[in-house]
Order: C-alpha cells, then sequence, then structure tokens
C-alpha cells in the first residue's frame, strides 16, 4: 500500500497538494482497477490534474521507479535462476489512427494500445518490465533494450522464451551474441512458413516424430557476408498438428516440453485484465503510466500472498478499503 503511494508520488511529485490529497487519488486509481471504470468517472475532479502531471513526465521515470519495485520484489522473493518470457498485451480503443497505435490481433476491425512485457514465469510469475509498442517501433530492438535492462537484474536467466511472432533474424542474432561473448539461452516457437513446412514433410516422410535442422536465414546485417542461423526443432503431435521451434540450446523433446511455460505470462496477464485501469485519454503516456501501474498492483498482490492468500479482485478491496480509510481518519470532520 505504501509502495502504491510512493511509486505514484515519485513518479508524479504530486505530495505538495496534501496528504489527503494524494491518498484520495490513489484510493480512486485503485477503485478504477477494481471495476475495470475509468479514473474521470470517479475521480474528475483530480483526474485532470493527475494527467497533466503525467504527460509532464517521461516514460524512463515511470520504468526507473518501476525497476526499484522489481528489485524489491525479487529480494524479497529471494529469486535466482528464472525462466522470463516476452509477450505483448493490448489494450483495445475506439481512438482514431495514429502512429502510436497498432492494429489488434484478437479484435480485427479495432486499434489498441500495444505494450512488450517481459516477466519471470518459473519459478512464478513476476511482471520485471514493460514497454510502449507503437506501430513506428521495431520489435526487436525494444526486445534488445529489454534484455540489456535483465542484465542489470540480480538473477539468472536459464531460458528465454518467445511466440512466433519473435522469429526474426536481427533478434536472434542478437541473441545467439556469436562476437560478444555470453548468448541469451532462447526457446522460440516457429511460424509455418515454407522452410518450416519443408522440415515438417521432410520429417513426416523419414518415418520420426522428432528430427533437427539447421537453419540459416537470409539475412545479411548492415550489408554483411554473416548470417544468423538457428536450430529449427520439429515435433510431430499427429498426422494433421506438428510443432517447429527455434534454440541455440541443446534439442531434444524434454526442451520442447518446456515451451508450454510461457503460457503462464498469458495466464498473469489475465489476472491483470482483472485490474485495466481505463481512461478517456488519447495519450499514450497516460496509458502506460495506468498499465505500469496495474502491473504494480499484481507484484504488491504477490508479496501479500505471503503473509495471507486471496484472491486478485479482494486484494484490490482490502487496498481500497486501506485509503478509504486513512481518508477517514486524515479529512475534515463533517
Amino acid at each position: 500500500m505504501s509502495i502504491l503511494r510512493k511509486f505514484i508520488d515519485k513518479c508524479l511529485s504530486l505530495s505538495r497538494l496534501g496528504e489527503n490529497w494524494c491518498n484520495r487519488l490513489v484510493q480512486s486509481i485503485v477503485e478504477a482497477a477494481r471495476t475495470i471504470s475509468y479514473v474521470e468517472t470517479y475521480n474528475p475532479k483530480q483526474s485532470d490534474t493527475l494527467h497533466l502531471a503525467i504527460k509532464r513526465c517521461d516514460n524512463k521515470t515511470f520504468m526507473h521507479e518501476f525497476e526499484d519495485v522489481v528489485r524489491f520484489a525479487i529480494k524479497r522473493f529471494r529469486l535466482k535462476r528464472v525462466k522470463i518470457v516476452f509477450d505483448t498485451t493490448e489494450d483495445v480503443t475506439w481512438t482514431k489512427y495514429n502512429f502510436n497505435l497498432r492494429p489488434s490481433v484478437y479484435d480485427k476491425p479495432l486499434l489498441c494500445w500495444n505494450f512488450l512485457n517481459v516477466s519471470i514465469v518459473e519459478p512464478m510469475f513476476l511482471p520485471l518490465m514493460s514497454i510502449p509498442y507503437r506501430q513506428i517501433d521495431s520489435l526487436d530492438l525494444l526486445v534488445i533494450d529489454l534484455l540489456k535492462y535483465i542484465r542489470t537484474l540480480p538473477i539468472i536467466i536459464e531460458l528465454v522464451l518467445f511466440d512466433r511472432g519473435f522469429f526474426h533474424a536481427h533478434l536472434i542474432d542478437y541473441l545467439d551474441n556469436k562476437k560478444g561473448g555470453r548468448p541469451w539461452p532462447y526457446l522460440m516457437l516457429v511460424p509455418e512458413r515454407e522452410p518450416q513446412h519443408d522440415y515438417i514433410q521432410q520429417t513426416r516422410a523419414s518415418g520420426k516424430l522428432f528430427e533437427v535442422y539447421h537453419h540459416v536465414f537470409d539475412y545479411g546485417k548492415d550489408k554483411s557476408t554473416w548470417h544468423p542461423s538457428t536450430a529449427i526443432m520439429v515435433k510431430i503431435v499427429d498426422e494433421e498438428v506438428a510443432w517447429c521451434y527455434a534454440t541455440n540450446q541443446r534439442p531434444s523433446l524434454n526442451l520442447c516440453r518446456m515451451y508450454p511455460k510461457r503460457w503462464c505470462i498469458e495466464t498473469g496477464f489475465r489476472v491483470h485484465d482483472e485490474a485495466r485501469i481505463k481512461s478517456k485519454s488519447p495519450k499514450i503516456k497516460i496509458r502506460f503510466f495506468y498499465h505500469l501501474v496495474g502491473m504494480l498492483l499484481i507484484i504488491l498482490w504477490k508479496l501479500q500472498n505471503r503473509v495471507q492468500e486471496s484472491v486478485f479482485k479482494k486484494y484490490l478491496e482490502f487496498v481500497d478499503y486501506q485509503f478509504i480509510r486513512k481518508l477517514n481518519v486524515l479529512g475534515p470532520p463533517t
């Protein structure tokens, strides 16, 4: 509870407006999260001041303060050797098209605010960072920036899991890190394009259920003659279904069985959707701030569960009640 208040104050420097004012603001944000509603609906008087303060700050400030909470949580949970996952999440909007928006994958006619997230999925689900993913952004460069951030955390990465949307030569070249020393251990689902389709047909023709192929990308960075490569594992499930995985680890069926752990991030963000803070603002910075607050609430809920377990909605009710109680104590007499 104090961590949430401290995060918002450090990001926006609103403590000058008084303790009661800040508690009322935080309570309205938590209430909006609990009911999946608009901050402007619960607190129209303070929302304009809040949004003006958000617009005056930058995303790096929000990310720096979120990093402090992440480091605190890693220390409390005594995390060391972990598996992490990259994925994107959508916040569908009816805002007019601009370069900050992307076409929705799940609601085809609509646009959405999109965020690239990285989280721990083993031994537990814990969000590590998020960053806006706009129409004009390179997904590979965003992932590389987040990987550089992950290197600074006090954890050892055993495996990085990716969905098929990350199967890009530039990213795999960086993960292998041939010239830079220590590579990133990765496992990635591969989309069934023409080369992968050929690998599947070759595996079926041989009568095997598992086979490994050396795949070289037709890609040269900065017109270089160097072409990145990866190992493609083909796993035959039945006569109609087959899966392809890319990795720089020792290929095996056991490694393929690691991939379902990636789905933990989707489960985790379904919980995040239970605390989606809505806003009528078309500004991506405001949307990003609320997205980080939602992730922060998940971290605080995980920390609270170390003391007393509860479902996420009940935890939000508890936080909401604590701030209401503070308002009753600190507020003027009625």
